[in-house]
């Protein structure tokens, strides 16, 4: 959202001579209530003036003392290759105004009697800012949507959570050009938060420093509200007060978001500075990204960590499975775990099966008829059938298996009746 100031246009006009550049500066500043002029009666002083404050537009005379527009211009577009530059002088030639174009002036404009001149200069200012500010917004939104897709590639190189979470605060950090960025990680037992990952904070802080999840921060309060939190000034804030964390650090505006779901939250993204400043609908959309996707890098991790709990008890139940075969495989039909005595019987160990399809394993003809069986099994049907294999008979069971995790998993019994079958 854009902040009261976001409309305003701040204005540095340079001329030696002090009394026409109040002058200007006032003419612009009748044209308009959204003008803010500054002067600056010397080159060298405007260019100490652009390190102290920023400008959206600088307005220059071109006959000066220390140096001309054109050089001003020059040293001007070093330090600030995009800022807007008008070069407004009462010197006017082709010279001077090619001269201007090719160091890169935003507009140049002769001074004339009248104060139409003003009028007609206040509205490139307008004009040029706009431009400016509209080229501004979508090279950030570019860069934005640029850091969101590098980190969900980072998050599928499998870097690991503590990893990624120092990629997505810097990343924050940068996008939004704030002092600080953070990571919180919600612990219900405690109704706090524990800081996980940060930039800007003072040493020490990271991994140790706890948050309230109550009323009294902001973080808390996003919990609350389900909705991303943007504070413009926490000095006036009245929905909630700030913790410590904020407060110790000067912090002024913010930004957060809920990492996980509403139902179910993970914890919190944010990012502060300590001036006053407004944020975006960009800038909620981009914070919102990276917490999508550390959401889903956290639900992945979860979802592995469960997976490799259940692959481990069935090796461990299966390791000594009596007589027979015994293979978890999952729906892109690759063997999980393959354990049993019986798997000798078919020349296999469990290295030549696990990590493999079952096309990888078997001949076409076993897949062919074992296929549909195994799609059932994933979709909640157990069947069974008896199969030759190399001159035996067995009987074969395919069986859903269910668990705490939401990937689809099947399981295949595989008995030797040979015996059975001859005796019977």
């Amino acid at each position: 959202m854009d902040g009261p100031d976001s409309h305003r246009i701040s204005v540095l006009h340079v001329d030696d001579e002090p009394g026409l550049a109040e002058t200007t500066a006032e003419f612009l500043r009748q044209q308009s209530d959204g003008f803010s002029v500054e002067t600056a009666t010397s080159t060298s002083e405007g260019l100490k003036r652009l390190t102290e404050a920023p400008f959206d537009c600088i307005v220059s005379d071109y006959d000066m003392a220390d140096m001309d527009g054109i050089e001003f211009l020059r040293a001007v577009r070093a330090e600030y290759p995009d800022l807007p530059f008008v070069l407004f002088t009462g010197k006017g030639s082709e010279e001077v105004a090619s001269e201007a174009v090719s160091a890169g002036v935003s507009d140049y404009l002769q001074k004339r009697g009248g104060t139409e001149r003003y009028t007609l200069l206040a509205n490139r200012i307008t004009n040029l800012v706009t431009q400016h500010r509209a080229e501004e917004r979508l090279r950030t939104r570019v860069q934005q949507q640029e850091a969101v897709a590098d980190l969900g590639q980072y998050a599928l190189t499998g870097c690991g959570l503590d990893a990624l979470f120092e990629r997505a605060v810097e990343s924050v950090a940068a996008g939004l050009n704030t002092e600080y960025s953070k990571v919180l990680e919600y612990r219900p037992a405690d109704n706090k938060f524990l800081l996980r990952a940060g930039v800007g904070w003072q040493s020490g802080l990271v991994g140790e420093a706890a948050v309230g999840a109550g009323e009294e921060s902001q973080a808390g309060y996003t919990l609350q509200t389900e909705e991303p939190v943007v504070v413009e000034d926490l000095r006036t804030e009245s929905r909630f007060s700030g913790p410590s964390l904020l407060l110790d650090h000067g912090v002024v505006s913010g930004i957060s978001v809920i990492i996980g779901t509403t139902t179910e939250p993970w914890g919190v993204l944010g990012a502060h500075t300590s001036e006053r400043r407004p944020f975006t609908e960009d800038d909620i959309t981009f914070v919102r990204g990276v917490a999508n996707t550390l959401t889903n890098a956290i639900e992945r991790e979860q979802l592995e960590g469960t997976l490799r709990q259940a692959e481990q008890r069935y090796k461990t139940l299966l390791e000594n499975f009596p007589g027979g075969g015994v293979f978890l495989f999952d729906d892109d039909l690759r063997y999980l775990v393959a354990r049993g005595d019986g798997l000798s019987a078919f020349g296999l160990t469990p290295a030549d099966v696990e990590g493999k399809t079952l096309a990888e394993v078997f001949p076409p003809a076993v897949v062919e008829r074992q296929k549909p069986k195994y799609r059932a099994a994933l979709d909640g049907e157990t069947q069974v059938w008896t199969q030759e294999y190399e001159g035996k008979q067995y009987r074969l069971s395919t069986l859903p298996v269910t668990g705490s995790s939401d990937k689809q998993l099947g399981m295949v019994v595989s008995m030797d009746i040979t015996g059975l079958s001859a005796s019977v």
